[in-house]
């Protein structure tokens, strides 16, 4: 019987595991999309990011220049505002808000009637107000703020 409960504790922790490095990497790749979506000029954005041009070649990696350290820099922000938001609120509230997804229902007729809005601004308010957070991630909650509510104004009637 205790061969047996260790090697379900060994699964278990595996399992632990694996689900953290999902997470992990979720989150990394949440953190990438924003910080190239919020990069507003695409000279900034390592040569990988940029549109192509037909004549252009493809350009080598240089891992250590000063354009790719800093778009480095710009994803840990979005990094640390992300696991910021996923231990304050709800999983899957936290995930539509960095995902750019809001929910609307058939009832929602302007932007004050969906309940992900008004949740995210009373965040950006927590955040802003009560605990004081960094500019950092003041600014790229403003950011994500403006292109959720852009999101929401697309998915709702004309007008």
């Amino acid at each position: 019987m205790g061969e047996k409960q260790g090697q379900l504790a060994i699964e278990l922790d595996d399992i632990k595991k694996d689900s953290r490095n999902r997470r992990s990497a979720r989150i990394a790749i949440a953190a990438e999309r924003l910080a190239v979506r919020f990069t507003f000029d695409e000279k900034e954005l390592p040569a990988r990011y940029r549109k192509a041009s037909s004549t252009a070649e493809p350009k080598q990696l240089q891992k250590d220049s000063q354009q790719e350290l800093r778009f480095k820099a710009h994803v840990e922000k979005w990094t640390q505002l992300i696991e910021t938001m996923l231990g304050k609120i709800d999983q899957q509230q936290a995930w539509r808000f960095i995902g750019l997804s809001p929910k609307i229902d058939a009832t929602t007729r302007q932007l004050t009637d969906c309940s992900d809005f008004c949740d995210f601004t009373d965040y950006l308010i927590l955040r802003r107000d009560v605990e004081d957070c960094s500019g950092d991630e003041l600014g790229g909650l403003a950011l994500l703020s403006v292109a959720f509510q852009r999101e929401i104004e697309k998915s709702l009637p004309a007008r």
